[in-house]
């Protein structure tokens, strides 16, 4: 109870300081950063060895190419980059690929215009189902009639019983090639988004199939017993194309995108899903979010989120789990963008709210072959809730049901824009680790 009573008046606290300190920033880089930045073209890339608790150990390649154009450009101190493209490999052992070509654009040939586009081909064998709705918050793991407090218990006395007859319950397999573009207005610190996304999604349930245990295979057995998701066959069960526009706007008062410092930024986006668009179902989810950053001192940062979504309509159940902020979506509540020390999605309903708060601390600088490496060292607490309706966290806020997870790790920034992080996150229930690209709150 004691931390979870942080956690909140942590965020509360942060989040009014952010208010009253940001009014008079403006989204500029700082000059010691401005003196530290690269000019023109270069590359950064490295092998991606990753490491989490729900896909396992990763491994892959991503290389970068980055234009940061000249310092005599009047937007040199404003933008993060001109150019950014990466294309990577990705695979890891509990059969997670993810392979990626991405180009994000600032002033598209010479215009206020900003354009993201990504090709993904995406499989997960073990993509996570515990159901739907607030009661995923309101009840621990439940396996006939029996409750688990720690999720190595449930998969001691559940999943491992019975020569694993249950092992795959909570899985099934995803498969789902996609392709978006995002287009971006700016405004001085308003930004317009108009996007679009289409998603062919397969849907494979365990149940009957066949697997092996250990990471470099060994003994085999079947998934005998139904899973979850065969019980339950929410909306999506079928799988299908999943495709949608989106909308959005933004106020970014943030000096430095990929790692800010100082500002705030406030997002809200509407993702429209019809026939029309060439969807086989029809729903809308409205997401919005606050992010501040406060530096009260040199080398140190104080972050923090406050996240909201809600879909209804006819919800995939695949795309219900999603906090699908206008720059970024992520899958929540679980996983190491939103909830940190829960399993992916171990939380989703048609309604979701989230706060995050980190305290950064840079401790150290090298730069080995003209490379730029900035080393910081992270704490956080994140906090997050699921509701059956839109207006549920206001009028019945459920406070006692909120889950709580909390860590540190290592964040290493490479030439400013390349953020790399190592997480670990605990809470009631399990631990996670996440090697992985980006902060979370951004």
């Amino acid at each position: 109870m004691r931390k979870k009573l942080v956690c909140i008046i942590g965020v509360l606290c942060m989040l009014s300081v952010f208010t009253i300190h940001n009014v008079t920033l403006a989204a500029r880089m700082s000059d010691e950063d401005l003196a530290k930045k690269r000019e023109g073209w270069y590359p950064t890339g490295l092998p991606l060895v990753n490491f989490s608790s729900d896909t396992g150990l990763g491994y892959g390649i991503r290389l970068y190419m980055y234009n940061n154009g000249s310092k005599s450009d009047p937007d040199f101190a404003y933008a993060p980059y001109f150019t950014q493209m990466y294309i990577q490999y990705f695979a890891t052992t509990a059969g997670w690929q993810y392979h990626e070509f991405n180009i994000d654009q600032f002033k598209l040939f010479g215009s206020d215009f900003r354009v993201k586009t990504s090709v993904v081909y995406e499989e997960k064998l073990n993509a996570n189902f515990f159901g739907q709705g607030a009661d995923t918050t309101k009840y621990p793991l439940t396996f006939g009639g029996k409750e688990y407090d720690t999720y190595k218990d449930y998969q001691d006395e559940v999943l491992k019983a019975n020569n694993y007859a249950n092992y795959k319950y909570n899985n099934y397999t995803i498969t789902a090639p996609k392709f978006s573009i995002d287009i971006y207005r700016n405004f001085d610190f308003l930004r317009f988004l108009l996007g679009y996304q289409v998603r062919n999604v397969e849907i494979d349930p365990w149940d009957g199939r066949e697997f092996e245990m250990g990471i470099f295979g060994g003994d085999s057995y079947r998934q005998t017993a139904p899973t979850l998701l065969s019980q339950v066959r929410p909306t999506g069960y079928d799988g299908g194309w999943t495709s949608f526009a989106r909308f959005g706007v933004a106020i970014d008062m943030r000096d430095f995108e990929p790692d800010p410092k100082n500002g705030f930024y406030i997002d809200y986006a509407f993702e429209l899903s019809r026939g029309f668009l060439g969807s086989e179902y029809d729903y809308v989810r409205s997401t919005a979010g606050i992010r501040g950053y406060i530096s009260p001192f040199r080398n140190f940062v104080l972050a923090g989120r406050i996240g909201y979504t809600d879909s209804s309509g006819e919800v995939p159940f695949y795309e219900k789990g999603t906090f699908a902020f206008m720059m970024n979506r992520y899958n929540g509540l679980g996983g190491y963008r939103t909830l940190r020390g829960y399993m992916e999605d171990r939380f989703v309903a048609n309604a979701m709210t989230l706060g995050n708060i980190e305290a950064r601390y840079q401790f150290g600088e090298a730069s080995p072959w003209g490379q730029l490496f900035a080393f910081k060292i992270i704490a956080f607490c994140d906090a997050g809730n699921a509701y059956d309706n839109a207006g549920d966290p206001f009028s019945e806020p459920r406070w006692g049901d909120y889950k709580y997870a909390y860590g540190g790790g290592l964040v290493i920034a490479w030439n400013q824009n390349t953020i790399i992080h190592f997480y670990y996150g605990m809470s009631e229930e399990e631990s996670a680790i996440s090697i992985n690209f980006m902060h979370s709150l951004e």
